[in-house]
């Protein structure tokens, strides 16, 4: 059995933590957030595991790496005591009839990324068998069976009250920049021993690696969740749009979390009125039982994101920094946790300890 130090429990401090217990080690987490976790942005996320339509906008190391994810996700969400909502019942992209070419667009990019059998392009009667809420709007779809979402506040709960039990979980000022000489004060300071207690020292830390990450940015995002009693709709649903692409993700008791904008700003004020009036709107257009919706949330976040937008584990003299995950923390973060972990074990099989 290894020790290992975890800076930071969002998403990925999270996953980190529980599968280094589940592969029998002992885990410190140190962070700043509560452990709800209300201030990652994987907390506000819509969590969709999308390999596919993700890979369509990026290119085809996301739909690679995503699939691998996805099968990841089916073990681990299975070891859970209590099940997290994890519908795998597919992902629907759209367009109104006034902006077809975007989804033309769209279909041109997938069949020049995917794999014939990704996707598959439906009509209105194929729309109506599988949606029939969404086919009283829509004419056509392009449908991709296998990919899913998942419930993050689930999720964050459930893997929250497991590192509760099982790892020692600190709460601690902000870390501005992590050396070995602050890791060791801030080991004697808040655990009471030295930092060679530890085989490595895992920073997981997002937007507050910056100071160390010269190249990570955030990357601000704005969401909304609603209720919606009147609306069924099972699948996630795209909707292309030419300055608007709007994406929603179905939750329990007719929740939904509506997301679109990506904004190169790091500003973590509140939702803007342009952009809550134009996610507002769309979302109506998908179906008129929005329209009575109730709006639970809206909140904005940055996403840490490096120039190519695909995470990254870098190495240092005490451990490893895994971060840059962008829009894609639940969609890449399983198999990158599980490269980590491989690092690791390799770092053990050779006697390289990183912590002085």
């Amino acid at each position: 059995m290894q020790r290992f130090l975890i800076i930071g429990s969002g998403l990925i401090g999270r996953l980190t933590a529980w599968r280094l217990i589940q592969a029998g080690h002992a885990v410190t987490i140190l962070s700043a957030d509560n452990k709800v976790g209300t201030d990652s942005a994987g907390f506000i996320a819509a969590s969709m595991i999308a390999p596919f339509t993700e890979a369509v906008t990026a290119d085809r190391s996301i739909r690679d790496m995503g699939i691998q994810s996805q099968a990841m996700w089916n073990k681990w969400l299975a070891e859970l005591d209590t099940p997290v909502f994890y519908p795998k019942t597919g992902t629907l992209v759209v367009a109104h009839e006034g902006d077809k070419a975007e989804l033309a667009r769209y279909q041109r990019r997938a069949e020049h990324i995917l794999e014939p059998a990704d996707y598959q392009q439906i009509d209105r009667q194929q729309l109506q068998n599988l949606s029939p809420e969404l086919a009283e709007k829509f004419s056509s779809a392009l449908y991709f069976a296998e990919e899913s979402c998942l419930d993050n506040r689930q999720f964050y709960q459930q893997v929250g009250e497991f590192l509760t039990e099982h790892a020692d979980w600190k709460t601690i000022e902000p870390i501005e920049s992590l050396t070995t000489e602050t890791l060791e004060i801030l080991c004697k300071q808040t655990l009471g021993y030295s930092l060679d207690q530890f085989s490595s020292v895992i920073d997981c830390r997002g937007n507050g690696s910056k100071a160390d990450i010269s190249d990570l940015r955030g990357v601000r995002g704005e969401v909304l969740r609603v209720y919606a009693p009147e609306v069924n709709l099972q699948q996630c649903v795209r909707l292309m749009h030419p300055r608007y692409p709007l994406y929603l993700a179905p939750r329990p008791d007719h929740q939904y979390v509506i997301g679109a904008t990506v904004i190169e700003s790091e500003d973590r004020s509140p939702v803007s009125v342009r952009s809550a009036m134009e996610l507002l709107s769309a979302l109506y257009s998908i179906h008129k039982g929005f329209a009575e919706a109730r709006v639970l949330e809206m909140q904005a976040h940055c996403r840490p994101a490096l120039p190519d937008h695909l995470p990254t584990i870098r190495q240092q003299e005490w451990g490893y920094q895994l971060n840059g995950f962008y829009r894609h923390g639940y969609l890449l973060g399983p198999v990158m946790v599980d490269q980590l972990l491989t690092k690791l074990s390799e770092q053990t099989d050779s006697g390289v300890r990183y912590a002085s």
